[in-house]
C-alpha cells in the first residue's frame, strides 16, 4: 500500500472517536455511486430526491460524448454502460473486479473541476496523488476513504484541463482495507484512445478562456480581447456562438474568416455552455458551414462537424496517409455511426475523402465580426 493506507490508519481513528460518516448520511444509489442497482434515483444523504434520467447505452455511444474516456481495466467483468439526459450528460460505466463493484464517471464540464461522483461521505482521509498513465503520468488526482463500522467506501477523483472533462472511480464495500483505488483509475486509462485524440495537437492543447462567470451569449463576446472575433451561427439547428482570437482577409475582400474557434451554445438551464474547440490545417481551409453541418479541413483530411447531446462531434471524417515510399492510405470515420471503413478504419481509395472535398468546396465560408 502508498502513504494512503497510513492516512487511512490515523482517520480509521479519528472516525472511531468522532462518530464521523455514520451510514445514513451516505449515498449510495445511482446518483451515490457503487450502488449494485441500476441507477434510477438522485440521493443526497438519506433523501430520495427527483427521477435521475438515465439511459442505457454502450462504449462505442458514450465515446461521442466523452472522447477522451476511460476503458475497462483488464480482468474487468459485467460492464455496463449508461448516461444521463441532461446537457451535458454524465457517461457511467459500472464492472466487477476482483469481486468489488466500481462506478466509474465522466463528464464534459469545460472550466470547472467538478466532483461527479454523487458521494456524500465524511471522509476518513483524503489524499492528493498522482495517475500514472493520464496526461502522459501526470495527472493530479485526489483519493477519498470512508471507514465506517460495517461499510467502507472509496472514491478518486481528477480533472483533465486540456479537454475540459471530470473523471470519478468509486466503490463500497465490506472492508476496502489493503485495496488501492489509484491502480483501477490508471488500469482504465485508454492509451489507444488517448493518442488518437493528441493526433490533433491544437485541440489537445487549447484551453478555452474561463466563462464560468458569464450568464449569455453576449457576455462572452464582452470579455473578448480586442482583434479577436466572434459569430452567431446554427449548426445541427443549435443556435451557437463561435469565438477565435486570430482573423484573416481570405480573398482581400475585407471578409474576415477563421481557421479555429470555440463553440458555445445556450442550455435548457439558459446559461452558456462549452461545446467544443475546433481547428482547421492552415488559412488555405477556412471554417465553413452548409446546411448546419461545421466543415473543418486541411491538406490531407476533412471533417464534417455536427451538434450531439451538448457537444461537437465528428459525423465523418477522411483523411489520407502517405508513406515513405510515395504510397497512400485512405481512412474514414465517424463518432456517431458506421462507416464502411476495415476494422483498422482504412478504405480501398480516396472516393469519401474526395467527396468531403467536394462538399466543402460548395460550403459557406464562415465570416466572423471583430472586436474592436
Amino acid at each position: 500500500m502508498k502513504r494512503f493506507a497510513l492516512m487511512l490508519t490515523i482517520g480509521i481513528m479519528a472516525a472511531t472517536v468522532t462518530g464521523c460518516g455514520s451510514g445514513a448520511d451516505q449515498s449510495t444509489g445511482s446518483n451515490g455511486s457503487a450502488s449494485r442497482d441500476a441507477p434510477t434515483t438522485q440521493e443526497t444523504g438519506s433523501e430520495t430526491g427527483m427521477a435521475n434520467p438515465w439511459v442505457d447505452c454502450t462504449r462505442e455511444e458514450a465515446v461521442t460524448f466523452i472522447p477522451y474516456l476511460f476503458k475497462e481495466p483488464d480482468g474487468a467483468t459485467d460492464a455496463a454502460w449508461s448516461r444521463t439526459t441532461d446537457e451535458p450528460p454524465i457517461v457511467q460505466m459500472k464492472f466487477t473486479l476482483d469481486r468489488l463493484e466500481f462506478t466509474a464517471r465522466a463528464q464534459t464540464t469545460g472550466d470547472e473541476n467538478r466532483d461527479i461522483s454523487g458521494m456524500h461521505y465524511d471522509w476518513a482521509v483524503s489524499e492528493d496523488v498522482t495517475l500514472a498513465g493520464w496526461a502522459g503520468g501526470n495527472m493530479p488526482a485526489r483519493m477519498h476513504r470512508y471507514a465506517g463500522s460495517d461499510e467502507y467506501a472509496d472514491l478518486c477523483t481528477w480533472f483533465d484541463f486540456e479537454t475540459g472533462v471530470s473523471y470519478s472511480l468509486s466503490t463500497v464495500a465490506d472492508d476496502l482495507s489493503g485495496f488501492d483505488i489509484q491502480a483501477v483509475a490508471e488500469a482504465m486509462y485508454d492509451a489507444e484512445g488517448a493518442e488518437a485524440l493528441m493526433n490533433d495537437a491544437d485541440v489537445a492543447e487549447h484551453v478555452p478562456m474561463d466563462v464560468s462567470d458569464c450568464t449569455s451569449l453576449k457576455q462572452i463576446i464582452d470579455k473578448l480581447r480586442s482583434g479577436s472575433g466572434y459569430v452567431k451561427t446554427v449548426i445541427s439547428g443549435t443556435e451557437v456562438l463561435m469565438v477565435t482570437d486570430y482573423l484573416f482577409d481570405f480573398d482581400g475582400g475585407g471578409s474576415l474568416m477563421a481557421v479555429d474557434a470555440d463553440v458555445y451554445y445556450v442550455g435548457d438551464d439558459g446559461l452558456p455552455k462549452y461545446a467544443g474547440y475546433v481547428s482547421a490545417g492552415g488559412t488555405s481551409y477556412p471554417l465553413a458551414i452548409k446546411d448546419g453541418t461545421l466543415y473543418v479541413g486541411a491538406n490531407p483530411y476533412m471533417k464534417k462537424m455536427v451538434m450531439l447531446a451538448g457537444g461537437l462531434v465528428v459525423d465523418e471524417e477522411a483523411s489520407v496517409e502517405y508513406g515513405t515510399d510515395g504510397s497512400e492510405t485512405y481512412y474514414h470515420r465517424s463518432d456517431v455511426r458506421d462507416v464502411s471503413a476495415d476494422e483498422n478504419g482504412q478504405v480501398p481509395d480516396d472516393t469519401v475523402l474526395t467527396g468531403l472535398f467536394e462538399e466543402y468546396e460548395e460550403a459557406e465560408a464562415i465570416k466572423f465580426e471583430v472586436v474592436k
